[in-house]
């Protein structure tokens, strides 16, 4: 099966053929990655509440033990359903001697979703799994401006607001390249403005453009570099002063996604510094050495977690408004335990 076409992959993830067993997905666009997979999994689980349904692995699992997969596939459900396996790929070691066995033998009641970074044409995964019947290939390249209008129209709805023809253009100038950090960024936007009607260029100044804020990016390097107390500290005074969690959260996930594309180009043999520039275009100077440092506490795979729990924050915090603060603090401290961890 080849790679599905652009506009019919939303389609697809509503409604997927049964037939495909294993799903890659793959791009540069990390965030619209996640954010299919989750739905995909979604799909398949539907009412399923069982909380062995799904199974999460990391590419080094199934390379060291190439059995596990097809063990995990083969696997019957204990309250039936059908089981989900979601495998992020990190590092270089290849899943190929695991994958084939599936991809001849598609499993009954299981589906694998694979999570990967951009991938050639020649890749032999992508390969693989473009040419067998069982699979199927779902590309996520960088947003457009038509998709990024699209994600403003839905968070929009979904919050009851509508927003004026200026601070749209004004909003799409300010959104990036990856679908998760734009979604958030708008989901964001549609907090602060909660009780309004509508959304205007005052909006947008004044919460798109404090995502990037000396003091924000104070936060952000506090925890991902492990320094607890430090991070406590400026979290009160920034709280204190009426900044919405929401936007700290925002920014965190913002800049751990990049984190996480740096580290992956590392994982390729890409210099440290051609890395850093490619992943952080605009990063300041004067943050250049901080975000350094970060990279020796970091893997890839603890970054793509990192980005998990704080995707996850900022969803809760959206349903349970009261608890915003708590929720985006405490999965900074939590993301702050683990650098510090790694500083040992």
């Amino acid at each position: 099966m080849a790679q599905l076409k652009a506009n019919m992959i939303d389609a697809y993830l509503v409604k997927p053929n049964s037939a495909h067993k294993v799903i890659l997905i793959y791009g540069q666009d990390t965030g619209l990655v996640t954010e299919r997979a989750e739905r995909l999994a979604q799909t398949y689980l539907k009412n399923n509440s069982d909380p062995f349904s799904v199974v999460r692995l990391d590419s080094a699992d199934i390379a060291n033990d190439p059995l596990r997969l097809a063990d995990e596939a083969n696997t019957i459900s204990m309250f039936g359903g059908s089981r989900v396996i979601t495998i992020q790929m990190s590092g270089n070691k290849t899943i190929m001697p695991a994958l084939e066995p599936v991809l001849s033998t598609p499993p009954r009641d299981a589906f694998i979703i694979i999570k990967a970074a951009d991938l050639k044409k020649s890749a032999p995964m992508r390969k693989a799994i473009e040419k067998a019947p069982s699979a199927l290939a779902l590309p996520c390249y960088m947003d457009a401006r038509e998709a990024l209008n699209g994600i403003i129209d839905e968070e929009m709805t979904l919050a009851g607001l509508s927003i004026t023809k200026n601070a749209r253009t004004m909003l799409l100038d300010n959104l990036g390249a990856d679908r998760m950090a734009s979604r958030a960024e708008v989901q964001k936007l549609c907090l602060y403005a909660l009780g309004e009607t509508e959304i205007t260029e005052q909006h947008i100044e004044d919460v798109v453009g404090d995502a990037s804020s000396q003091q924000i990016d104070m936060i952000i390097d506090s925890a991902a570099l492990g320094k607890t107390g430090d991070l406590d500290r400026r979290l009160e005074q920034i709280l204190g002063t009426g900044q919405h969690p929401s936007v700290i959260g925002s920014a965190a996930l913002r800049h751990f996604q990049m984190l996480e594309r740096c580290l992956n180009l590392l994982d390729k043999g890409t210099p440290p510094q051609t890395a850093l520039d490619k992943a952080y275009p605009m990063l300041h100077f004067k943050r250049k050495p901080l975000v350094q440092n970060q990279l020796r506490l970091w893997t890839s795979k603890k970054a793509s977690r990192a980005c998990e729990l704080l995707s996850e924050s900022l969803a809760n915090s959206r349903k349970h408004y009261h608890l915003s603060q708590t929720v985006i603090s405490e999965t900074l401290l939590m993301i702050s335990a683990t650098a510090q961890r790694s500083n040992r």
